[in-house]
């Protein structure tokens, strides 16, 4: 399977807009100096980093599978949700700035 090449961040981002599924670690050479994070996207995809050194690899795949345990895949705003957002700002929400300030002073 071709993967596409991506930097950490970029796969860190991926992970925060609900795309990745799963993550693992694999090493570029016989001393373990050198490793790659692949990540596994909804869609069947597969992405990596290039070799880096194993401790910069092994935090980002520990930061991504804390965040896939937390659930941070079920957070994020999809398309569908979109019809229960509003902006209070442009439809007219019950907000008034200065009566929030005085009930804050109670």
């Amino acid at each position: 399977m071709n993967r596409i090449p991506m930097k950490g961040r970029d796969i860190e981002s991926l992970l925060y807009m609900g795309k990745i599924q799963s993550v693992d670690v694999e090493y570029c050479d016989e001393a373990k100096k050198e490793a790659k994070v692949i990540a596994k996207l909804v869609t069947g995809e597969e992405v990596e980093t290039e070799c880096i050194p194993v401790r910069a690899a092994g935090k980002i795949s520990i930061v991504i599978k804390h965040y896939l345990k937390m659930g941070v895949d079920k957070l994020i705003i999809q398309d569908i949700d979109m019809k229960e957002v509003r902006n209070v700002d442009t439809e007219g929400g019950e907000e008034n700035e200065v009566q929030d300030r005085q009930d804050s002073k109670e």
